[in-house]
């Protein structure tokens, strides 16, 4: 086991973790499970990334490999991921709609219990787990690291998926409240060139009657807070909230950084930026043109000024780049089961006519 700061990222082996910076508790920060440790019967394979809420994890479950999500201890965070993993479950069935999200597995395979979520004791902490089918991607965040300037289809199909993702959570009356590329795995399908994605953190994942008891700041990195919800007690449901996260997430990947940078500053110096917006300059308005006008209304300080959903910036994607290119592999199947059934009826009418 390790240590993890989630501010400034730091990590420590053996669980002595100290930062020298002064906003940072970095003794206060969850303990991370490393490869080949245990949470119950799953086995740990990696940590796939580290949120304020949760942690994500490759891991082995019944001999196959999973995603596993583990709260952090608090009851936000547990209440946060019970949420998620009764959603998850709920949508399981919706082949449209669910290649967006992660597929849920039963914790509990095998036994009498119903929960979506699962419960353990580890360390004195009780922890809410839930499991998923793997998924072969990784962290927006990690691509970005990696290549900061990413082809520009690339960015609208990761866009066009992603604001589809948040106009069904709209659809469904939920909030996200903290999109981010650190809440998205993606994947190169070899197939089409063609990202997909998965939204495996569904945010505050909360109706609007539900925001006085779900809402909890921490959980958002204040670099992806809108302005909205900067020092409120309780946000006023607004669809155009989720819409700045999907223009944040959109101006990052045009730009190839931040559209606040935030690492090594303090919370509150990030929330004074963005109360301010003062974000780095869009530098892509001559080269992409429409894409960049997209992500500068949809962050857009004044809520009225953004598109009002994410199904009308999605609309506005999709025009702009077309409809992300999906597999046929089906069809071919098809088509080649089809082919070799009339292979084989005319083998036995030649057999029958012979005779």
């Amino acid at each position: 086991m390790k240590q993890d700061c989630l501010l400034c990222e730091r990590s420590s082996p053996d669980n002595n973790l100290y930062c020298q910076e002064i906003y940072c508790p970095a003794e206060m920060s969850p303990t991370i499970l490393d490869y080949g440790e245990w949470l119950g019967n799953i086995e740990i394979v990696k940590p796939v990334i580290v949120l304020r809420s949760a942690v994500l994890y490759e891991a082995r479950y019944q001999k196959k490999k999973v995603l596993l999500k583990v709260a952090l201890p608090g009851p936000e965070n547990r209440e946060r991921l019970k949420r998620e993993a009764e959603f998850l479950r709920s949508i399981r069935g919706n082949k449209t709609y669910s290649q967006f999200f992660p597929t849920w597995l039963s914790p509990y395979a095998g036994t009498k219990e119903t929960d979506a979520y699962g419960k353990i004791v580890l360390k004195g902490h009780l922890l809410y787990y839930c499991l998923f089918e793997y998924f072969p991607g990784e962290p927006l965040r990690d691509i970005l690291t990696k290549n900061v300037q990413l082809w520009i289809y690339h960015i609208g199909w990761i866009m066009v998926n992603l604001a589809s993702a948040v106009a069904y959570l709209q659809g469904k009356g939920l909030y996200h409240f903290g999109l981010s590329p650190d809440t998205i795995l993606v994947h190169l399908d070899t197939q089409t060139g063609a990202p997909s994605i998965q939204l495996f953190d569904l945010g505050i994942a909360s109706d609007g009657q539900g925001l006085a008891t779900n809402w909890h700041s921490f959980f958002v990195p204040p670099a992806y807070t809108a302005p909205e919800l900067i020092d409120v007690d309780v946000p006023q449901p607004s669809y155009a909230t989720d819409v700045y996260g999907l223009g944040l997430v959109l101006y990052e990947l045009l730009v190839g950084q931040p559209a606040f940078p935030f690492k090594l500053y303090g919370d509150h110096e990030v929330y004074a930026a963005v109360g301010k917006g003062r974000r780095v300059s869009m530098t892509r308005t001559e080269d992409v043109g429409k894409p960049a006008e997209i992500a500068l209304k949809a962050v857009d300080p004044n809520m009225d000024a953004r598109y009002q959903s994410a199904t009308e910036m999605a609309q506005e994607l999709q025009q702009a780049f077309g409809a992300v290119p999906r597999r046929r592999r089906r069809l071919g199947l098809i088509l080649a089961l089809l082919l070799v059934g009339a292979l084989l009826a005319i083998v036995v009418l030649l057999v029958v006519t012979s005779l």
